[in-house]
Order: C-alpha cells, then sequence, then structure tokens
C-alpha cells in the first residue's frame, strides 16, 4: 500500500518564500492525527524550541503563524515523501507514534523528496539546513558514500525534539534540546 505525506498537497509542502533556516525531518504519514504543519503534535517541543530561539511565539495553530516563520526564513520539510509498505504494516506507519524505525528499515519503500528539497537549496543558496532526526535514523542508505542525505548540502544535526528521543542520563530534557538548538541557530536578536 503506497501512504502520502500527509502535507504533500498544501501549498507549503514546498517551500516558495526566503528560507535561512530549513530544517529536515523524515515523514508525516497521510491517514495519521491530522497537523496543521510540520511538528505539529504534542509529543514534539519543535515549536517551543523555536519559539525561545526567535523569542516570538510560534505554533503552526496560531492565526499570525505562516506569516511569521516567513518572515523568520524559517522552512520544513521531509527526506521522505512516499512510502510503500505490505498492508499487514500500515498500522505501524499511520499509527502508534511515528516511530521512525517503523519507516527506515528493510520492509519499507521509501520515495524520496531530495529534489524538492535541492531546489529549495538552490533557491536560498545561503541556507542553513538542520536535521531533527537526532541519531535515531541509520538507515543504511542515508549512511552510504552515495545516499539521500549525501544528495543535499551539508546537514548540521540537532538533538531530536521528540520527547521520547533519549539524552543522556541526570539531564532535563528540554533544556538539553534548547541549549543543542541555540548553539547550532546562533540568532541574533531578531526584529519582527
Amino acid at each position: 500500500m503506497l501512504i502520502n505525506h500527509q502535507l504533500s498537497n498544501a501549498i507549503f509542502f514546498i517551500p516558495n518564500w526566503d528560507v535561512k533556516y530549513l530544517l529536515l525531518g523524515t515523514f508525516n504519514p497521510e491517514g495519521g492525527d491530522p497537523v496543521s504543519y510540520f511538528y505539529g503534535r504534542n509529543r514534539n517541543r519543535a515549536w517551543e524550541l523555536l519559539s525561545d530561539i526567535f523569542n516570538v511565539e510560534l505554533h503552526p495553530n496560531n492565526e499570525n503563524f505562516f506569516e511569521l516563520i516567513q518572515t523568520l526564513g524559517i522552512a520544513c520539510m521531509d527526506m521522505i515523501q512516499q512510502v510503500e509498505v505490505e498492508d499487514n504494516q500500515v498500522n505501524h506507519v499511520i499509527g502508534k507514534g511515528y516511530s521512525d524505525s517503523k519507516i527506515i528499515n528493510g520492509h519499507v519503500f521509501r520515495i524520496y523528496n531530495t529534489q524538492n528539497i535541492i531546489d529549495v537549496i538552490n533557491a536560498n543558496p545561503k541556507v542553513k539546513l538542520f536535521s531533527t532526526w537526532g541519531t535515531g535514523s541509520n538507515l543504511n542508505e542515508w549512511q552510504q558514500q552515495v545516499s539521500e542525505i549525501r544528495l543535499v548540502k551539508e546537514i548540521i544535526p540537532l538533538v531530536s525534539p521528540s520527547m521520547v528521543a533519549r539524552v543522556p542520563a541526570g539531564v532535563e530534557k528540554y533544556q538539553y534540546m534548547l541549549n543543542d538548538w541555540r548553539n547550532k541557530f546562533q540568532v541574533n536578536n531578531i526584529q519582527l
């Protein structure tokens, strides 16, 4: 069964504004919990982190969200556009917390969004590119010399914003995430 990215028909799936910061995720399947934009589920703290970094309230359900991210030059895309899975594996892809391990394995055929990402990078040559999958995604084809990941510009890996992601023992999770993101974004005072 073919499962599309749930935002693939949205006008913002391929950002058409000036992008300074491009966040790359893995996959957000159709048929799962609907979101209005990337990182829109409660178990993900990406927008809380970005709100703290940019000192402005960013949440995909806010009325002025798209205006704010465009003003700040923030955009998101996912590496995978579609997946093909056996019928008996569908519930592992569209439910159960959207675990990357269910789509980044040898049992799922992935159709990548790589060319669209490259097009956005080419249209925004000074863009800083970030990954949000942390260290959890060790898909072989993403690690090989010629891989989907290596086809795009240098990627700055961020600590995963997922609340189920692991952090060092004894460390407060959100503060650990924020320190990592803040150091890598290196945003100076931005006036909106």
